[in-house]
């Protein structure tokens, strides 16, 4: 799959044929909006970040973006906050419609509704409010779509202060771990990029890790997208709920050295090739390029045999 599919981590090796031309004409894809500074605070009003301004989500889940809304004012004061948001999506007559929520304390969560809101928040003197902004990626969004919301605040009573602040939310591709029958990992991994061909941008790389029997990872854009595409797979067992992270599965994709652990000396069973089932001793360990060298016990004349190291089994673990 090409890059303009889906820029994912490519998690498996090589890469899936180039999508099929679709009779639907693409517009072009909306260029990303510049960030928004917070605006400075010369006033009696600041809207500062509590951390990060822009998030990453993956499609249908929720994550949350904090500013803090501070007075600097002696006496109390009503504040109208004033919400616009503007959502861009790779293609713009494709955008699906994203649900963003207002906390403006930890027991009230309300939802916005329309592209314009305005509230009015009362504020003590030198009050600081903190203000949290909880968005949810619709399951139909594509990677890179986005959504970017204004935060104004001004006071009611007329006084020219104002503050701003920009929030933004990119959405992102998410690893999922996919069950299977053991031993059939390849064979599921090979129909799921058979319909990959036929629904393009539901998944964008699959990994096969030989180190872990029974699952098959996928990245995609969503766990329904996914879900679906198993649909008729018949060794699949189905999707593991939660999401995966790429630090999770790391180990997996370091290669093993097959050498480690064996000593010279050390008796072995042979678990591959025309001795299978014999037992030898090694005599010799090449780890760069992970072949050992053993003699067959049971031989009448000692002959050496130089294997991989993934072909032998360790019986007892000795020396010379």
């Amino acid at each position: 799959m090409t890059q303009e599919q889906g820029e994912g981590i490519g998690l498996m090796q090589g890469s899936l044929p180039e999508e099929k031309e679709r009779k639907v004409e693409r517009k072009p894809p909306v260029a990303t909006p510049p960030p928004v500074a917070p605006s400075p605070s010369h006033g009696s009003l600041s809207f500062l970040p509590l951390d990060a301004t822009e998030s990453e989500v993956a499609a249908g889940m929720t994550t949350s973006l904090s500013a803090v809304l501070r007075s600097k004012r002696e006496e109390k004061g009503t504040v109208r906050l004033k919400i616009e948001s503007r959502h861009t999506s790779t293609y713009a007559s494709e955008g699906a419609e994203w649900r963003v929520w207002l906390r403006s304390s930890p027991k009230s969560r309300e939802e916005v509704f329309a592209r314009t809101t305005e509230k009015s928040i009362p504020l003590e003197p030198h009050m600081t409010l903190p203000i949290t902004i909880d968005v949810e990626a619709p399951v139909g969004v594509r990677y890179k779509d986005r959504v970017d919301l204004e935060l104004t605040a001004r006071w009611e009573s007329g006084e020219p202060d104002e503050s701003k602040i920009h929030l933004g939310w990119v959405t992102r591709q998410a690893l999922l771990a996919i069950k299977t029958f053991r031993g059939y990992e390849r064979e599921v991994a090979d129909s799921l990029a058979a319909k990959a061909l036929e629904k393009p941008g539901a998944i964008f790389s699959l990994m096969v890790p030989s180190a872990m029997r029974g699952y098959v990872f996928a990245e995609g854009m969503s766990f329904e997208g996914i879900n679906d595409m198993l649909v008729g797979i018949r060794k699949a067992r189905g999707l593991v709920k939660g999401e995966t992270s790429l630090k999770e599965i790391e180990p997996l994709l370091e290669p093993k050295v097959t050498v480690e652990g064996f000593v010279e000396g050390a008796i072995v069973e042979l678990i591959s090739g025309p001795f299978k089932g014999e037992k030898a001793r090694v005599k010799k360990i090449d780890a760069e390029k992970e072949h050992i060298t053993v003699e067959l016990i049971e031989a009448v004349v000692p002959i050496p045999v130089t294997i991989r190291g993934d072909h032998v089994r360790m019986v007892e673990k000795g020396g010379n």
